[in-house]
């Protein structure tokens, strides 16, 4: 353990207005008592008390490169002895143009243009505004467009626009009376490690999707959604040939397709966008989360010539959208230097060799009788617990996690699963560690319920 570089006095004092002032995301405030972080290093977290975590879940899934990366804080420092801010509106500077020039480049080639946004949930909210109002102009459709269809238990951010178009209950219900209606299909749960049904899954949930477009194409601005893999559903894995598949019905019933790849984008699902995987070509993309490496707020809404097009001519085709940090110099800098860290190690194969190892760890877990289920797309990778019908499921999951934090692993229980989603930079040695400690603790886990009668088989 490091020696901390806080007084005692120093600590209670965070502590206290952290608890009692600061307002924490997705947190219970009565009962809250998180880490309070005083700075990482590569992998790893280190707390006000000196305690060192390696951070599995890169910090929210962001943090690709993990903490203080030499050519991210370089990117940074040079860029802030030029200028630090500068609007995008009527203006840009050199390493906003540089990487909206190089994510064209890696995107897929549908995508021509790149509108820059402040967070994941900004960039889905102006794909939304940007269908909607294409349609408005174009001239391809007479009849009002004015619906998104979406995927069952879809999670796409926390601004009303995005609620209405999510369907995770627990954060959404609430909030119905604020919600504009959707078209919503079924979940398409499956798996991308287990898929010797997925034909047969993924059409079952094709042919639900095909009949909700033959009804309501005509008032469908968008299909809307997470491709391959949906994050905070519970880490929801779709059957191969899914996400294809809905490419085509749009294609056939003449709707936009948006793809939401905050999460799974940039490198993290083992490809730089999980769209390669179906040779699939959107109308609309999003990006976010590990874009800058976790350093600053940034996201993208990348579109297709077509749609970009609709909004060339008098003052009232403008998208009178727009966010006071899109395509700030800073982020940019960062954004530049992450995505070349990422294009290397794609190139080079050593995100290839840690989803090979992490796949090997997660089938290693599979016998162990407290784990229903494990699963992985690149480095997303998920450990879903269970007990007998009547144990308290996300108590288990949240106790596990508590149990890892002593161990010096920093994971984020997801209702019963846990996702295991490390930094890209992630050392073979450190996956390893990461899989000990998780071994060893849902073993302790399970034992403490086996005393109590709680999981007794």
């Amino acid at each position: 353990m490091n020696p901390t570089r806080y007084s005692e006095q120093e600590i209670a004092w965070l502590q206290s207005v952290d608890r009692d002032t600061v307002w924490h995301a997705f947190s219970q405030m009565s009962n809250y008592a998180g880490l309070i972080i005083d700075r990482g290093e590569g992998n790893w977290l280190i707390d006000i008390h000196g305690k060192r975590y390696l951070d599995a879940a890169s910090s929210l899934w962001c943090n690709v490169h993990g903490h203080c990366h030499p050519a991210i804080n370089r990117a940074i420092a040079d860029q802030l002895e030029k200028v630090a801010h500068v609007t995008n509106l009527g203006m840009s500077h050199p390493e906003t143009i540089r990487l909206a020039e190089r994510l064209i480049r890696l995107a897929p080639e549908s995508l021509k243009h790149v509108f820059f946004c402040s967070d994941g949930a900004s960039a889905v909210e102006v794909a939304m505004k940007i269908a909607f109002q294409f349609w408005k102009q174009s001239g391809a459709a007479p009849q009002e467009r004015n619906k998104f269809l979406v995927l069952g238990n879809a999670y796409h951010g926390d601004t009303i626009g995005t609620v209405a178009v999510g369907g995770v209950e627990q954060f959404h219900r609430l909030f119905q009376p604020l919600l504009f209606p959707v078209l919503r299909g079924p979940c398409p749960y499956g798996s991308r490690m287990h898929s010797e049904r997925s034909e047969a899954v993924a059409q079952k949930h094709l042919d639900a999707y095909r009949s909700l477009l033959e009804e309501h194409a005509r008032e469908i601005a968008a299909v809307l959604l997470e491709p391959l893999l949906q994050c905070a559903a519970g880490m929801v894995y779709h059957p191969p040939g899914f996400l294809k598949g809905m490419a085509e019905l749009c294609r056939e019933f003449d709707t936009l397709l948006i793809v939401d790849e905050i999460a799974v984008g940039m490198g993290r699902c083992g490809r730089m966008f999980a769209c390669e995987y179906e040779s699939v070509q959107p109308d609309v993309l999003c990006i976010g989360k590990g874009l800058t490496g976790g350093y600053l707020p940034m996201s993208a809404t990348l579109t297709s010539r077509r749609i970009f097009e609709a909004f060339l001519g008098d003052a009232s085709q403008t998208l009178y959208h727009g966010h006071t940090y899109g395509g700030n110099p800073l982020a940019a800098a960062a954004a530049n230097a992450t995505l070349e860290l990422t294009q290397s190690m794609l190139d080079s194969g050593t995100i290839s060799d840690r989803t090979n190892q992490m796949k090997t760890e997660l089938e290693g877990l599979q016998s162990m009788s407290m784990v229903r289920r494990v699963d992985q797309l690149g480095m997303l990778g998920v450990v879903e617990l269970g007990g007998p019908s009547n144990d308290p499921l996300r108590r288990l999951s949240k106790r596990v996690c508590e149990e890892l934090l002593l161990e010096g692993v920093w994971l984020r229980p997801l209702g019963n699963a846990i996702p295991i989603v490390p930094p890209l930079s992630i050392s073979h040695a450190e996956l390893k560690l990461l899989f000990d400690s998780l071994r060893r603790v849902i073993q302790r886990v399970a034992m403490e319920g086996d005393n109590s009668g709680r999981l007794a088989h």
